[in-house]
């Protein structure tokens, strides 16, 4: 076991875990952006991933703000134009259905918590 194991039983703060989460969408977003037709790559493909990192971003913020309303709004916008993006990606042919189910379940994945964590802020 090493000096750190007693962090391995620990349950990690959801807002670090919407942090990996986030991180984990982009590295796959990223990954699916390379087949992105060459017209697209700065375009589309551009706006994806800036959307991945101005989540992380958010997501960082709004575990530093004492009043997180405005920043949970501007989170919640952004996750949701991420999400159309990526369905006007599958619509264009750009990503298959797989690729396409994958990326969303990942949206999704950070969505929900999200969504848990603006409940427990309301209720806190």
């Amino acid at each position: 076991m090493g000096t750190f194991a007693h962090f391995q039983y620990r349950r990690m703060p959801e807002y670090l875990l919407i942090e990996k989460k986030i991180r984990d969408m982009i590295v796959y977003n990223n990954i699916m952006l390379k087949q992105f037709p060459k017209h697209e790559k700065y375009l589309l493909a551009g706006k994806i991933r800036q959307m991945g990192y101005d989540l992380l971003e958010l997501a960082v913020a709004a575990n530093k703000k004492y009043i997180k309303k405005t920043t949970f709004t501007e989170f919640d916008v952004k996750h949701e134009v991420l999400r159309q993006m990526i369905n006007l990606a599958f619509e264009l042919q750009y990503i298959d259905a797989k690729k396409h189910r994958v990326s969303q379940l990942k949206v999704d994945e950070v969505g929900k918590m999200l969504g848990a964590w603006i409940k427990s802020e309301d209720k806190g």
